[in-house]
Parts: C-alpha cells; sequence; structure tokens
C-alpha cells in the first residue's frame, strides 16, 4: 500500500518505528519534519488548511517526507508499508490512468466563493457548508475527488438522516442534486473529471455565508496549536493573521511564547480555554 497524507495517520506509529529500527536517515527526516507531518495528519485537522500560499514550505516538507517514506518501504524496508483498516464502504479499486487518451483541455479555474459580502456567522448553516465543500470538486480527476467527495456524501447522508437538513430546506433542491452527483463520482469508474453543472448558482449560494474572522481563527487555533508543538515559522504567520480583539489575547500570548522560546509548546489553561470554546 502507498502511502499518502490521507492514509498516513491510521499507521503513523508502525511508520516510525520501521524507519528507525532500519536505520534510514534521509536528510528530510528531522524531528521538526515529523511533528509538522504528525500534527497535520490527525483526523480533524483539515487539510485544505494547507491550501494558502504562504505555507508553501511546509506542504514541501510533508510531500518530501512522504516520498522518502514510500522510497524506504519499496526500496530499503524489504516489506510493504501496514495496511489501514479496510473502508467497506468504498468497494472498487481506483482504474489504471488510459493509455493514448485523447487530451482535455485544462478545466477552467473553479471560482472561489469568499463569502466576505455575505452574512458573517460563527457556525455555517449546514446546507451552505455543503455547498462550499462541494465546489471543491469541481474541475478535480475522479481520483484526487474520490476521498474528498466520500467524505462529504457520508457528512450530508448524516445531517439528512438527524433531520438537520430537511426536505422543507431553502436548498433542499440542491443537496438532493448534490447527493446524486457525489454518488456518481464514486461509482462511474471511467469519469475522468468532475464537472459540477449550474456552478456558478453554487456559488452565489456559498457567498451568502462565511465564518467570522474571529470564529476562524480560534476554531483552528484549538485544532491545530493547543496542546502541541507546531513549526515555529507557521506559527508565526498564523499569530500575524490573528484578529486584534481582546478575547483572543491569551491565545496570542500563547503563540508569542512559544515562538520567543519562553514555553515548550503552545498551551492554555482550562480556564483560558473555555473562555475560547464560550466565544465559538
Amino acid at each position: 500500500m502507498k502511502v499518502t497524507r490521507d492514509n498516513y495517520w491510521a499507521n503513523h506509529d508502525q511508520i516510525r518505528q520501521d524507519i528507525t529500527s532500519a536505520g534510514f536517515m534521509p536528510n528530510v527526516f528531522t524531528d521538526n519534519a515529523w511533528q509538522l507531518l504528525d500534527s497535520e495528519a490527525e483526523p480533524d485537522v483539515n487539510w485544505d488548511d494547507w491550501d494558502d500560499d504562504d505555507f508553501s514550505k511546509q506542504r514541501e516538507v510533508i510531500t518530501q517526507l512522504i516520498a522518502e517514506i514510500n522510497r524506504f518501504y519499496s526500496e530499503q524496508g524489504g516489506k510493504e508499508a501496514p495496511k489501514s483498516d479496510p473502508n467497506p464502504t468504498r468497494t472498487d479499486p481506483k482504474p489504471e490512468p488510459k493509455k493514448d487518451s485523447p487530451k482535455k483541455d485544462k478545466p477552467k479555474d473553479t471560482p472561489k466563493p469568499s463569502g466576505k459580502n455575505g452574512k458573517s456567522v460563527d457556525v455555517l448553516t449546514p446546507e451552505v457548508d455543503i455547498i462550499q465543500q462541494y465546489i471543491k470538486i469541481h474541475g478535480k480527476s475522479r481520483d484526487s475527488a474520490y476521498d474528498h467527495a466520500l467524505n462529504l456524501l457520508r457528512k450530508l447522508q448524516r445531517l439528512i438522516n438527524t433531520r438537520v437538513i430537511r426536505s422543507t430546506s431553502p436548498y433542499a433542491s440542491e443537496m438532493r442534486t448534490i447527493q446524486e452527483q457525489l454518488l456518481r463520482v464514486l461509482r462511474v469508474k471511467n469519469l475522468d473529471r468532475v464537472e459540477i453543472d449550474n456552478l456558478q448558482k453554487y456559488v452565489d449560494i456559498a457567498n451568502t455565508e462565511h465564518v467570522s474572522n474571529v470564529t476562524a481563527w480560534i476554531k483552528t487555533f484549538i485544532s491545530t496549536y493547543e496542546h502541541r508543538r507546531p513549526e515555529i515559522g507557521k506559527a508565526r504567520k498564523f499569530l500575524a493573521k490573528a484578529p486584534n480583539v481582546p478575547e483572543l489575547q491569551d491565545a496570542k500570548h500563547a503563540l508569542d511564547d512559544y515562538i520567543n522560546n519562553r514555553i515548550e509548546r503552545v498551551d492554555l489553561t482550562e480556564s483560558q480555554l473555555n473562555g475560547l470554546m464560550g466565544i465559538l
């Protein structure tokens, strides 16, 4: 099994043990690189956070580390990478690339919803959240969109089954269409590229809301920094983006202390953390 950033976490302890015991130590295998990969691979961390161009160096380190892990198992390890638990929902293997297939025109850039002219909210309306995530698969190959489509379909079906999204929703028709299109991505093996019909309609809906800067910053802080040792450069850039509101002072001081080596990890007291949670 090839190790990817999506399946790494399920076997990260075994992978580290295999590589360390074999003495396989390319230059990229530094403690900071392992910490970076581990901190961003945990299931509750959204890999899409790395789409920001500010984090291009971190993305490059993660890509190099995963490539060296796969090189270890293919050339040095003498055995396959550990296999993660099979996913019962996914029954069909990814298709082999077609040979001699005609090249298709490169898809136009996907309009990205900014939402800045929409309503500022602490939590997105479930339907708007689904639509914002749905737009991300437009123009992608079936292989690259598969995992995102699978996770989004599970989320949508859970919201429908628990009646969070109802048939009386103003976007009920869009939810049905999205469910059908996600199923198509999962089932049609010869689908070369995901194309969303009436894309602009979905972008317009996605733009009706955006998560407030304060809320977005707190959520990222709690999921990415609390009780962890992030890479200093990333922490510094994240601190620079912090909204200037009094409610964030404790978290900002913790980041600043970590960056300046006054503490060994970013951490908050229980009362400070509860204060942040109270804003969400």
